[in-house]
């Protein structure tokens, strides 16, 4: 029985640890990485968008980047990527 849940734990946690990755080619964009790094791997982004806390300050950016007929939206705090989403179009 234990080793089924640890399984199951090590499994859930391995998907986790997906989401917070972006396969471009050959690389691969993670949380964490810096906003250049998500720039030099992505290019320019189509669209920024500033993203305020409820008082009205910075706190950080939304980028929008057209790539492989997909919509990647990377979210950017403190110069590192926070989250990395991939809309299909």
């Amino acid at each position: 029985m234990r080793r089924w849940l640890l399984l199951v734990l090590l499994l859930l946690s391995l998907s986790a640890y997906a989401g917070g990755t972006y396969r471009i080619g050959n690389q691969v964009l993670t949380v964490g990485d810096s906003a250049a790094r998500a720039a030099e791997l992505l290019g320019q982004p189509v669209y920024r968008e500033p993203i305020e806390d409820a008082y009205g300050a910075y706190r950080g950016e939304r980028w929008q980047f057209a790539y492989n007929s997909t919509t990647v939206v990377v979210v950017i705090y403190q110069g590192r990527v926070a989250s990395i989403d991939e809309l299909r179009n």
